[in-house]
């Protein structure tokens, strides 16, 4: 009985597509809240920094690196497509550290869908009050 050679397995992208696998799981494309919901290094020019949750039921987390919950989401997160096509997703979250040198913080930034494991949460945080903090930046754990 001769099995003849076998091929080598391929996990990529353009093979799974190829060889008419669903793209599901690590394959699957990020659209939408896809390309957001998960954990994040979270660094702000003027704010706190650790490990940004952003979990699919509209929830956020912000942890310290050393795991203490730093605070929790006031409200769900939104996002929404900047354009029909456009892979860039655009997220708003607000998280509440009250305690600290501020109560609750106001996240608006974007990310790109299309930016694979490097890509990069963007943008700036505000007060309540709509009084500017600065800027942030995550980075997919």
């Amino acid at each position: 009985l001769s099995l003849g050679r076998p091929e080598r397995a391929r996990a990529d992208l353009a093979s799974a597509g190829a060889g008419g696998l669903p793209l599901v799981g690590r394959f699957e494309r990020l659209q939408g809240a896809n390309a957001f919901v998960g954990r994040w290094r979270l660094r702000c020019t003027d704010g706190p920094a650790g490990t940004l949750s952003l979990l699919r039921d509209g929830d956020v987390e912000l942890r310290s690196e050393a795991g203490e919950l730093l605070g929790t989401g006031v409200a769900p997160w939104t996002y929404r497509q900047r354009e029909k096509g456009a892979s860039t997703v655009l997220v708003r979250f607000s998280v509440d550290v009250s305690g600290g040198e501020w109560d609750v913080l106001y996240f608006t930034g974007a990310v790109d869908a299309e930016g694979g494991p490097g890509r990069r949460l963007e943008g700036s945080l505000s007060t309540g009050l709509g009084r500017r903090v600065g800027e942030f930046v995550a980075e997919p754990l």
